[in-house]
């Protein structure tokens, strides 16, 4: 199992638990999975897109984790979900 420190964090995140969240309430909405070939016709980026975006980093991302906006939906997911679902997304990062 691969484990990634967030600065802030208090223990390691895990990246497999995070892509099984992103699978589980991203998918619906944006490309999860790294490998996929294409983004969705609707406009949301891909999480890989928003990772290779240089503004983003975890606290951008938990700040959009944390509070509903425009069309993602009120998940209250709690502090250790954030971390692992950052860990993976930040994971996305191209090398």
């Amino acid at each position: 199992m691969l484990l990634l420190l967030i600065p802030g964090a208090a223990g390691a995140a895990d990246l497999d638990r995070g892509r099984e969240l992103a699978a589980r309430w991203c998918a619906n909405c944006h490309v999860a999975e790294r490998t996929a070939p294409t983004g969705r016709a609707d406009g949301l980026a891909t999480l890989q897109a928003i990772a290779a975006n240089p503004q983003t980093t975890a606290a951008s991302l938990r700040g959009v984790l944390s509070a509903p906006h425009g069309r993602m939906p009120d998940l209250s997911i709690g502090a250790k979900d954030q971390d692992d679902l950052i860990a993976y997304i930040l994971s996305l990062r191209p090398n």
